[in-house]
């Protein structure tokens, strides 16, 4: 029922139910038609028709009803199946509705960090204006990739990339997030990139160089963490509030999508004026 309540014993299967009550009104409704056409009298028609009326009323509204559900399974059935067809066609292996924590377990976060703790070697890529979710001692991803760096050792190496100061992609999201910034003030992305840095340069300091960052002048378009066997991906926009919420998208490693965030990430990683951060 729609209120949510179950007035059915648990070991009543509601197929069942239908089906009994499809029966009844069958039955009811060939009854009623039967008595108005073979017996005499204004009662036996009065009754057939009676009877007629509520076989009907307990009849059709069950047929259609279950028509209806089987039309709709078999119609969302085929868009299901063809919307994993054309994920599986492009290499996504998952999408989550954005990338941030959830209260159910499967979430693109907790999946992420996972990621991070899992992997005992091979190279990390990560891709983004200024990686301050994830290089913040109090981030959600930081503790991870220090248990990744101290497990995997000489193993693991993570290759960073954030924006430079006086790219044109800080200066459009400074003037869109802090409209009303005082001259001389020191906006709060170029903070953001500055502690990156720091946190990056102390993580080094403390576990070995198993981070190289450097920082781009081109917008990345994107915020993206490549492993060696999938890729996380999330668009980053110009928007008057910060671009979170956005869709995680994850491309497996034989996809187009995975090959071209790594490409991207090349291609920045070498730009003439991509810089080193440390």
């Amino acid at each position: 029922m729609r209120s949510g309540v179950n007035v059915l014993p648990k070991d009543v299967d509601p197929r069942k139910v239908l089906y009994g009550g499809a029966a009844v009104g069958f039955v009811l409704f060939v009854a009623g038609i039967s008595i108005a056409n073979s017996v005499d009298g204004t009662v036996a028609l009065v009754a057939g028709l009676a009877l007629e009326a509520l076989g009907a009323a307990i009849l059709f509204p069950i047929v259609i009803s279950f028509t209806y559900d089987t039309l709709r399974e078999r119609w969302l059935g085929d868009e299901v199946w063809r919307l994993f067809g054309e994920l599986a066609d492009a290499g996504i292996a998952r999408v989550y509705g954005d990338r941030e924590i959830s209260a159910r377990a499967d979430n693109a976060q907790a999946r992420l960090s996972n990621e991070f703790r899992s992997l005992d070697t091979g190279e990390v890529l990560m891709l983004g204006v200024t990686l301050r979710v994830f290089f913040n001692p109090l981030g959600p991803f930081y503790k991870d990739i220090e248990a990744m760096l101290r497990t995997g050792g000489e193993k693991v190496h993570i290759n960073a990339l954030i924006s430079r100061s006086d790219s044109l992609e800080i200066a459009e999201r400074c003037h869109i997030e802090q409209p009303n910034l005082d001259e001389g003030e020191h906006p709060q992305i170029e903070r953001d990139i500055e502690s990156s840095v720091a946190t990056v340069r102390g993580m080094t300091q403390a576990l070995g160089p198993g981070i190289t960052m450097r920082q781009f002048l081109p917008a990345p378009y994107c915020t993206a963490v490549v492993f060696p066997h999938i890729a996380y991906f999330s668009p980053n926009i110009l928007a008057p509030e910060a671009p979170v919420r956005l869709p995680m998208i994850l491309f497996r490693s034989d996809s187009h999508g995975y090959k071209m965030i790594q490409a991207s990430f090349d291609y920045l990683w070498k730009h003439e004026k991509t810089i080193d951060a440390l």
